[in-house]
């Protein structure tokens, strides 16, 4: 339908101004999504992107780039692991701080900060990956203040944003920029494994809507070769974007 059309239309502008999209860099391109001035998420054309879906996709992009930390940590890429876990404070957290103060998670904040300082020490993988639990955990208490509809949606917008990313990574066919597809990897690792856990809910709905947000992960899967992109895959950001839009679709059938 009309919004899978406009994920193709995306991809295809995405590809064409890649120039342009790398100039913005993550930091802005993710940002016009997150703080609620972007150009609305496919829900009744220009309609801005809801504050509480913004604000759960930004939650999900400073994880994802949490997650693409430990993982080069552990693989012993301390020098990308280190730029990833001081992303979420640099790029990110100033969108989300107001609303986590109101919610009572002001401190997420110091959290996050321990984390990176301790990977800028490099400490051991363990001490890290406790660290990383605790944010998490952290995460999913914020979480359970939406409704798995607005969790869903967040998905699909995340999901947009690692295409985005994406598309500068492999620009031209090759990759281009593997700081890029760390965090498309990252953030879709996120979705992963939020709707995962969604997809074990009670609520038929939202479990329906989100094994389906779970298959187009899964389907996903071929844009993507190892941690630091090696390997063959396809180099093809309209699979994102794809993705993205039947997500988007899927999580109408939990409201």
């Amino acid at each position: 339908g009309s919004v899978a059309a406009e994920g193709e239309g995306e991809a295809a502008a995405s590809e064409g101004e890649g120039e342009a999209a790398a100039s913005e860099g993550e930091g802005e391109a993710a940002a016009s999504e997150g703080e609620g001035g972007g150009e609305g998420e496919g829900e009744g054309g220009g309609a801005a992107i809801d504050p509480d879906v913004a604000f759960l996709t930004d939650l999900g992009f400073m994880e994802g780039h949490l997650r693409a930390g430990l993982a080069l940590y552990e693989a012993g890429d301390l020098s990308a692991a280190k730029t990833h876990m001081g992303h979420p404070i640099e790029e990110k957290y100033e969108a989300v701080a107001k609303r986590l103060d109101q919610l009572g998670y002001g401190d997420l904040r110091e959290q996050i900060s321990a984390l990176a300082a301790a990977a800028e020490a490099e400490d051991s993988y363990e001490k890290i990956a406790e660290m990383f639990g605790k944010v998490r955990q952290t995460h999913e208490e914020v979480r359970t203040n939406f409704d798995a509809a607005d969790q869903l949606k967040s998905f699909a917008a995340l999901t947009r944003v690692a295409a985005d990313e994406y598309a500068i990574a492999v620009e031209g066919g090759t990759l281009a920029n593997v700081k890029e597809y760390h965090d498309a990897w990252g953030f879709m690792r996120v979705i992963e494994a939020e709707a995962g856990e969604l997809a074990a809910s009670d609520d038929a709905k939202a479990s329906d809507a989100a094994a389906a947000i779970v298959e187009q992960v899964e389907a996903a899967g071929s844009a993507f070769g190892d941690l630091q992109g090696q390997g063959d895959y396809e180099k093809d950001p309209s699979i994102l974007y794809a993705a993205a839009a039947r997500m988007e679709l899927a999580s109408l059938g939990a409201e």
